[in-house]
């Protein structure tokens, strides 16, 4: 699992929803935190599991930023983590934030009883639940917090990334990715006008042109807006208006990236999907979690204002 995301995290993204969140978690998420953070005093110490490249660390950051509470955020993540993201918008000196990749939530490398509280957002579903619960229990302080953003299987979030799953997994797409190389060996070497308008009396780079054309018109007519938020049509786009004139090696070094990405894209989406969680799934953690001591147990949906359901919150105290 890990490979993907640390290709993702790479790309310097400090959520896990890309340009969804570009900055970070914004609108009812943000304040659905801001309600937890709330509820920290001063030296507070919180774990934060499956953290990505510290959106949740670095909210609480910016929530304590006008405030003279000190206190210690660790995130820790299965996947390599990005740290420019950090050094960049770390202005806030009284919360100190401590990252550690490669570090799943199944085997946490801290004492017992070390933390306040445990917090998640979209992370911990990924996890064995099974392991990762124990480990959260053994770290957490007694009548320390537990608070958790879960995908829920009906929320929209997941229906948009399933729907977006479908799209990239379209056969069109791997067929202009061929055409794409075609044409690029057909071109050959291009360095000014008169190569653009050699290639245009090419009979095999019309050829090719023409088919990304009628496949383009294909994938926007099943679904056109997955087409433009999939950043396909960017890397074609990409191709066409600043690769014309690159080297036949460097287009195709940038067509593998490109299938890369695409691949990288389907993994995650087809985790995200997987790490859902119904309400039997919910049940059977509550089931779980209940024998084991713990104190206010909270499982609810999270709604938007306009009645959507957005994902799974739980809480609870040790």
């Amino acid at each position: 699992m890990t490979s993907h995301w640390s290709e993702y995290w790479k790309l310097g993204h400090v959520t896990s929803f890309g340009t969804d969140f570009k900055e970070n978690y914004t609108g009812q998420l943000k304040d659905i935190w801001s309600n937890v953070f709330s509820q920290f005093s001063m030296g507070f110490k919180v774990l934060d599991v499956a953290t990505g490249n510290g959106a949740l660390p670095l909210l609480i950051q910016d929530y304590f930023s006008k405030l003279s509470v000190v206190g210690e955020v660790k995130g820790v993540d299965y996947a390599d983590i990005n740290l420019v993201p950090l050094a960049n918008t770390h202005t806030n000196k009284n919360v100190v934030i401590e990252l550690l990749g490669n570090t799943p939530v199944e085997l946490l490398p801290f004492s017992d009883s070390e933390f306040d509280t445990v917090i998640s957002q979209f992370g911990i579903e990924y996890s064995d639940i099974c392991t990762s619960m124990p480990e959260v229990l053994r770290v957490l302080k007694d009548n320390g917090k537990f608070h958790a953003v879960i995908h829920h299987e009906n929320s929209v979030i997941v229906l948009y990334n399933s729907k977006l799953l479908s799209f990239l997994e379209r056969p069109e797409i791997e067929s202009i990715m061929f055409s794409l190389n075609k044409i690029s060996l057909d071109m050959g070497r291009m360095t000014d006008r008169q190569d653009l308008i050699r290639i245009k009396s090419c009979e095999k780079c019309e050829k090719s042109r023409s088919e990304i054309n009628r496949l383009l018109s294909t994938l926007a007519s099943y679904d056109e807006k997955s087409l433009c938020e999939s950043e396909f049509l960017n890397y074609i786009n990409e191709f066409f208006k600043s690769g014309l004139f690159w080297s036949i090696g460097k287009k195709m070094d940038y067509l593998a990236f490109v299938n890369r990405q695409l691949a990288v894209y389907r993994l995650r989406l087809t985790e995200l999907v997987a790490a859902s969680r119904s309400i039997e799934d919910m049940n059977s953690f509550r089931e779980y979690l209940e024998p084991r001591g713990i104190k206010e147990l909270m499982v609810e949906n999270v709604v938007s204002s306009t009645g959507d359901i957005f994902a799974w919150y739980v809480s609870f105290s040790k």
